[in-house]
């Protein structure tokens, strides 16, 4: 494989993938062993891990629009590696503070999302410019080691948690972070090209007649709901059946490896088109019916095995058709770049705020029944985020 690695993918792109991996393993921690922890604190109430989320997407905004002009004209590693340092403190944090992190949750949230919105605001655009003739290989690439970590990741978290304590993994986070940083450094910053300056508005004006752009925007609109709140949904569901961290490691490793085999057959040996994302978003939308229909552990496994399978292809292409959008138009490839990544986000955002919101206010009812018209309302995002990705799939007559 590391022959392969270097055949494919220049010195910036295995910095840029290793980086990212470590990022998502860290990001798997925070999003699913974190909420665990939050609710099993709380008592099941998951108000307070709404709040949490919605004010750590408002940092990410802040910093997005914050840091933009120095991303774009300055220096991107900078930023990119001051999000991996301020991350692992940030992790350190929550395990010493243990189970008071309920007594901070709110200046957490926010501190998170200062973190993730550095760690990104350079991140995708050094994704843009290293991976840009190489994006679909290298994002499929990605997903799979990415799942193949996961394989064992989960279950060290989870058994780690349940035979110690929640802190003890900060050991585990250091000694990543400090692997994550050294990739970090194979990274060539792109920053200080001779480039025309950060312009957010003249962007917009320029795409505004073109139909492919507004779709992407419309894409990562539902990017927000489908993936992140549909995560912590099934996270919350998950904990409240089956009780431990352990079966929660157990579930997500299981889930990992159906991925790794499901990107690698439609992905390298199908070619992922427009049809398999229409068997995908059907197979998505029947085992949320199912959960619908009744809740119960069976329900909750038979969706975990149809996210692997098909929702990892549905991601994989908004994730991949996010970067290479760009390359369709040259005038954007060439200078636009970071204001494409910051409207992008400024969606992808907005989106994870009122679905966080909204979770909020059905936490307030504390009803199953309410739950589970949040569900709907995902089911029927998840039906229009499909037919978008298949709308640009079949205009590229694939």
């Amino acid at each position: 494989m590391k022959r392969e690695l270097n055949k494919n993918f220049s010195k910036s792109e295995i910095g840029l993938m290793g980086s990212l991996l470590i990022n998502d393993i860290l990001y798997m921690f925070l999003n699913t062993f974190m909420v665990a922890y939050f609710i099993t604190l709380t008592n099941y109430n998951y108000k307070h891990i709404s709040i949490y989320y919605v004010l750590s997407f408002i940092g990410i905004l802040i910093i997005f629009l914050s840091f933009a002009k120095v991303v774009k004209n300055k220096n991107q590693i900078i930023i990119f590696r001051s999000g991996i340092i301020l991350y692992c403190l940030y992790i350190l944090s929550l395990a010493l503070l243990k189970e008071r992190i309920i007594d901070y949750y709110m200046i957490l949230g926010f501190t998170y999302g200062i973190v993730q919105g550095l760690f990104w605001a350079a991140g995708h655009v050094l994704v843009n410019y290293h991976t840009k003739q190489n994006v679909n290989r290298f994002t499929s690439f990605k997903s799979m080691i990415g799942k193949t970590l996961k394989i064992f990741f989960p279950i060290i978290f989870g058994t780690t948690i349940e035979i110690t304590s929640f802190s003890y993994i900060a050991k585990i986070i250091v000694i990543l972070s400090i692997i994550q940083f050294i990739f970090s450094l194979f990274i060539k910053d792109m920053g200080n090209r001779k480039t025309k300056k950060y312009n957010l508005i003249e962007y917009l004006k320029f795409i505004k007649d073109k139909p492919k752009f507004k779709d992407i925007y419309k894409i990562s609109c539902c990017d927000g709901i489908v993936h992140y709140l549909l995560e912590t949904l099934i996270t919350i569901l998950i904990v409240m059946t089956f009780k431990t961290s352990i079966s929660l490691g157990i579930i997500t490793t299981i889930a990992s490896i159906c991925s790794i085999i499901s990107v690698y057959i439609f992905q390298y040996k199908l070619k992922s088109n427009w049809k398999i994302l229409c068997v995908s978003s059907i197979a998505m939308v029947t085992s949320v019916i199912i959960l619908l229909i009744s809740i119960n552990k069976t329900s909750i496994i038979i969706y975990n095995l149809c996210n692997a399978v098909f929702l990892v292809l549905l991601m994989n292409t908004a994730e991949t058709k996010g970067y290479e959008i760009i390359n369709e138009d040259k005038k954007i490839s060439e200078g636009y770049v970071v204001e494409h990544q910051v409207t992008w986000q400024l969606f992808l955002n907005i989106s994870r705020i009122i679905g966080y919101l909204i979770l909020f206010v059905v936490s307030l009812f504390n009803n199953i029944f309410v739950f589970k018209f949040l569900l709907v309302i995902v089911t029927i995002i998840i039906v229009y985020y499909s037919l978008l990705l298949i709308r640009l799939k079949r205009g590229e007559g694939k």
